[in-house]
């Protein structure tokens, strides 16, 4: 069962990184530090170090593990490749996509590089001047279908481009056709992907009766995916059905009381309509004091936005102030958090 993350965010599909080999003889040892390109035993136990602490969600100290590796050892795609995933944790897109691209660079046969070049590049366009995101959409468009080009399993990637091909203009290479072709071949290697491929074109088609049905669908195959229940929420607030929404995280509370990020949706609904507040100010607080692992600096700053979010609606000015520079000092580039500060002041 997958923890219930960010739906919308890239930085949670591969969670887990793959970890080489390397312990046992010498020999081997040493044979495995030639193919990755590191120069010796000491550079491989220290990437292997990073590796587990990388995917124990201990981000800063496999930073350490891995500043330590690259000072000796600038050859080999491991060390950018996990650099530029941290970076992307810490929300700095910019130094992501500098890691990754050396990643591809030097290994440009993996499908994995490709995928979270384009995440990092897709993160950037968030942000960027409206003179660089054609730019910038471009190239995601081209990480992503070099991703699928290498591993045609690559459910992720197909998922990042049936967005993309939703939203882009025909001049950027978008197209509901394109779409539609990436919805069916992920519904070839997973069923309820595929649903909630299908929900997100209703999304941007606008057919909001259509997008509830393709999420409830995924549900159905795959009752404790909590990414289905997110999707379906989100689609429920964009429509005004705030109280359905609440239900359908109250759902998944249910069979997984034990997951935070269950507990977080349910506050950012709260947050987001304005309805059940005190239930979700208990949720948000819930998740504010048993982080997991994988939760990143921008989604711990909304947490406070919300219930920043939640005090101004109650007239609590002066607490709704405080969560917000909360989040920006855990956030500085949250535009939300600054927008609402800027709002009270």
């Amino acid at each position: 069962m997958k923890s219930w993350r960010e739906p919308a965010s890239p930085l949670h599909a591969s969670a887990v990184a793959p970890a080489p080999r390397r312990r046992g003889a010498t020999g081997v040892v040493l044979a495995c530090c030639a193919a990755l390109g590191l120069e010796s035993v000491a550079s491989a136990q220290s990437l292997d170090r990073a590796t587990a602490l990388f995917n124990e969600g201990r981000f800063a100290e496999a930073k350490r593990e891995l500043l330590v590796v690259q000072g000796t050892n600038r050859r080999g795609a491991a060390v950018p490749y996990f650099l530029g995933r941290i970076a992307l944790a810490d929300n700095d897109p910019d130094d992501a996509i500098r890691q990754l691209e050396r990643a591809v660079q030097a290994d440009d046969a993996t499908a994995l590089h490709h995928y979270w070049l384009g995440s990092a590049l897709g993160e950037a366009a968030k942000r960027a001047s409206a003179l660089r995101v054609p730019l910038l959409a471009r190239r995601v468009r081209t990480a992503w279908e070099r991703a699928v080009e290498l591993d045609p399993n690559q459910v992720d990637a197909r998922f990042g481009l049936v967005g993309f091909y939703s939203q882009a203009p025909a001049v950027l290479g978008g197209g509901m056709d394109k779409a539609r072709r990436q919805a069916a071949e992920i519904a070839k290697r997973s069923a309820m992907r595929g649903a909630m491929a299908r929900g997100v074109i209703a999304q941007f088609e606008e057919l909001p009766a259509v997008e509830t049905a393709a999420y409830r669908q995924a549900i159905g195959l795959a009752p404790d995916s909590a990414a289905a229940y997110a999707a379906l929420a989100d689609a429920l607030v964009r429509t005004g059905n705030g109280d359905t929404a609440l239900a359908t995280v109250d759902e998944y509370l249910r069979r997984h009381p034990e997951d935070p990020w269950a507990h977080y949706h349910s506050g950012r609904i709260a947050g987001a309509t304005g309805r059940h507040m005190d239930q979700g100010e208990r949720a948000l607080n819930h998740f504010l004091a048993s982080l997991p692992a994988d939760a990143y600096a921008p989604t711990i700053a909304l947490a406070h936005y919300w219930l920043g979010q939640m005090a101004e609606r109650r007239g609590a000015r002066e607490v709704a102030l405080a969560r917000y520079r909360t989040a920006l000092t855990i956030n500085p580039k949250s535009r939300l958090s600054k927008r609402a500060l800027e709002a009270l002041k």
